[in-house]
């Protein structure tokens, strides 16, 4: 809202009155069903799926333990009605069935009621709430028939823990739970187990874990919280959830719960990436799942930071062919491990992030204004040059030496009185070997007084600390941009001089922020990995990342950088994350003293489609045949792996796009589009244009009509032939050969697509 408008204002506060006159009436209405009827009322112009909504609404749960996906709703709808019907809460796994009952028309629905504006406004509260009951009662099915239907009755308290139970080191621990204690945690379960989440062990200690993994699978696919401590049980939430801060070990309350319970929906899910739009979750509790691995216990570091912090070194390198979600897995991977919401805890860190990012991009003398204002609009060069911007600054341009002499020559060139022809001047003497600043400074440095704000305030409520730098590795990247080396840095004179300075590199940058916060974990996160010269762009460095030649272990390894001279080490917290295609090399070929020292994480294709897997829901059904792209997928990458090998088959995450798109048609469209433009130029790459394995990788040779064929087998053309060639071409073994044509009109046949995987014999 803007507090300004007053339009906005007039509407906030008829808002405002509607909100009050639904509680009210929901209030009323619960107090008649029954004493242990409650109300929840969505105070936000938004519905479940965190779109604007033309209607205000409340939820009345009939008793305490009522399931919280199925309430009576009743709610006032732009289009002049009071609304009453039992609705489904969270879109849960469900809702289709529930769809069912209500049916299409709800107008004639036996479950929705409606009165018509005219009608409710000639009523008095009183004349409302008795319509209401009355309509509640003639409900068909009534609202516990329906909870039967949909099997929504919550699991007792006792059949929740007897998911968990199947690993006795957890029943031990919580056995020692007080009442309440269990009663806050079935509560928490319960809640995140009717949005689909979740719920699985880890492979030591008793710590639980919520959010989306996958059966059979060693790490989970998004951590949203997990429950740990065995004196002090605490719960984090790690992510930002429909405006809830994350929650970094906190007792476990019903203050929290209810927090939780505000915040979490399907659509803060889906912002979070936790579910993909549309896409519905099981749900599953850890006796269904396996523990994650990789992960120490806390058992006997209740009261320590997280358990990254005390685990050791990782060297990993996940490798598979295109699309099959490397670069999502890393990605997720940072988000649950090496970012952190900026906190009291975290404030320098992200001050100091701040800086880098935004001061460091600066040239000298906007730095120095930015500095000369940020310690009050008068300085020395020696205040300036231990200040944090200039430091920010200098860092950026490889800069150590000679940085006192660049900001007195860049001073006196933007001196007001100066002899500088530059067009900027802001500064002057102030006596005692200080300058301030002065002309038209105000203007001329706005944006830069609008940075130092910034940089004083607390951190805002999207703040993140990113604990883990990405760079990409190619033919031409080399030690210098690694570790540390000579830059050309254009001089800040007006000469437009080049001159080379010794600059860090992103690795050397990374493991020293590691060194500054010991207790928290950095990655470095290198893209094709397989594509750079190992030894080039290491260096010494190979043997320092192993684990036992880290920094502060009893074989460390210390070397001395060429250009710098520096002394060196590897700190333990830093974690080397890599990448690699096994289209552009296989791993039978990398470097062998890179593959000594990571470990390896194959991320093959995922051709899967049940619930929670990347290709559920993306089956194209029409009138006549129904497409099973995962199948299809399959035959597709068998075929590859015998013609050429499983390095280079198909990536489940080209298609997995279509879960996205409801309408069946547009979904073939898409699929249509995808083959044409990303698949078939991969099969070109992959066969070197040796159509005729295209063909057999697609199908085409077995389908039943050539109008279903991706690529066409034509005889050539002898009259085209003639006329570029002439009659005495002597060309008969071109005449021999066939020519292939790509038939653009199959992309739209259900037929091609069915025809890959169910062919003749």
């Amino acid at each position: 809202m803007d507090s300004t408008s007053e339009d906005h204002q007039r509407a906030y506060a008829a808002l405002k009155t509607a909100y009050e006159i639904t509680g009210h009436w929901a209030e009323a209405v619960a107090s008649k069903i029954g004493p242990g009827a409650y109300v929840k009322i969505r105070r936000r112009p938004t519905n479940q799926a965190g779109n604007f909504a033309s209607y205000n609404w409340a939820k009345i749960y009939p008793s305490p333990t009522s399931p919280t996906n199925l309430a009576y709703t009743i709610g006032i709808d732009a289009a002049q009605v009071f609304l009453v019907k039992i609705d489904t809460v969270g879109n849960p796994p469900q809702q289709q069935a529930y769809e069912a009952i209500r049916g299409n028309d709800d107008t004639a629905s036996g479950i929705v009621a409606i009165l018509p504006k005219a009608d409710g406004l000639r009523m008095s509260m009183d004349q409302l709430v008795d319509w209401t009951l009355e309509r509640i009662a003639d409900f068909r099915p009534g609202y516990d028939e329906i909870v039967k239907q949909l099997a929504l009755a919550d699991l007792t308290d006792q059949q929740i823990l007897g998911h968990f139970d199947g690993k006795p080191a957890f029943r031990e621990y919580r056995e020692g739970w007080t009442a309440e204690e269990s009663a806050l945690f079935c509560r928490l379960a319960r809640l995140t187990h009717d949005l689909g989440l979740d719920w699985w062990h880890i492979s030591r200690g008793v710590q639980v874990r919520f959010g989306w993994k996958e059966p059979n699978a060693e790490r989970a696919n998004a951590v949203l919280g997990t429950l740990q401590g065995k004196t002090r049980r605490t719960i984090s939430i790690r992510r930002t959830i429909n405006g809830m801060d994350t929650v970094r070990r906190r007792p476990l309350t019903a203050e929290l719960l209810t927090e939780l319970e505000d915040a979490l929906s399907e659509a803060s899910l889906v912002a979070e990436g936790i579910l993909a739009p549309g896409r519905k979750l099981s749900g599953r509790w850890p006796d269904e799942l396996e523990a994650d691995r990789d992960t120490v216990s806390d058992e006997d570091k209740d009261e320590s930071e997280t358990d990254l912090s005390t685990r050791g070194p990782l060297n990993r390198i996940y490798y598979g062919p295109p699309g099959t979600g490397k670069t999502y897995t890393v990605s997720r991977l940072l988000q649950e491990d090496y970012e952190q919401r900026a906190d009291v805890e975290s404030d320098p860190e992200w001050r100091s992030q701040f800086v880098m990012e935004k001061m460091g991009t600066l040239s000298w003398w906007e730095a120095v204004a930015a500095a000369m204002y940020d310690l009050g609009g008068r300085a020395s060069v020696t205040q300036l040059l231990g200040h944090p911007f200039v430091q920010a600054v200098s860092a950026t341009k490889g800069r150590s030496k000679n940085v006192r002499e660049t900001l007195h020559t860049t001073i006196l060139n933007k001196m007001v009185s100066g002899i500088g022809d530059g067009t900027i001047r802001i500064f002057s003497r102030a006596g005692a070997g200080e300058f301030e600043l002065s002309g038209d400074w105000d203007s001329v440095c706005a944006p830069l007084v609008d940075l130092v704000k910034q940089s004083r305030q607390k951190p805002g409520a999207g703040s993140i600390v990113r604990r883990h730098s990405f760079v990409t590795f190619h033919q031409s990247f080399g030690y210098e941009e690694f570790v540390e080396g000579l830059r050309p840095v254009l001089s800040d004179e007006d000469d437009g001089s080049v001159r080379y300075h010794i600059k860090n590199g992103v690795f050397k940058d990374i493991c020293e922020r590691a060194r500054q916060a010991p207790n928290h974990r950095f990655a470095i996160v290198i893209d094709e990995i397989n594509r750079g010269n190992i030894s080039k762009i290491f260096g010494e460095l190979i043997t320092l990342i192993e684990p036992d030649k880290r920094e502060g272990m009893p074989n460390k390894v210390t070397v001395v950088l060429p250009y710098s001279g520096d002394l060196f080490t590897v700190p333990q917290n830093v974690d080397i994350i890599g990448t690699m295609n096994t289209a552009d090399r296989s791993l039978a070929l990398m470097d062998t003293a890179l593959r000594r020292r990571f470990e390896f994480v194959s991320l093959p294709p995922e051709t899967r489609k049940s619930e929670g897997y990347p290709l559920a829901d993306t089956d194209i059904v029409t009138d006549e045949h129904i497409i099973d792209v995962a199948r299809m997928l399959e035959t597709i990458n068998r075929r590859i792996e015998l013609l050429y090998d499983r390095d280079h088959c198909i990536g489940h995450a080209y298609l997995t796009p279509l879960a996205l798109i409801a309408d069946q048609q547009e979904r073939l469209a898409t699929l249509g589009a995808i083959f044409q433009s990303k698949i078939i130029p991969l099969l070109e790459e992959y066969f070197f244009d040796d159509w005729r394995k295209i063909r057999l990788v697609l199908g085409d040779n077995q389908k039943s009509h050539a109008r279903y064929q991706f690529v066409l087998e034509l005889s050539q053309n002898e009259e085209l032939v003639a006329e570029l060639f002439g009659d005495t071409h002597e060309m008969d073994s071109l005449l021999s050969r066939p020519r292939y044509e790509i038939q653009k009109s199959a992309f739209t046949d259900v037929e091609s697509y069915v025809g890959i995987y169910t062919t003749k014999r």
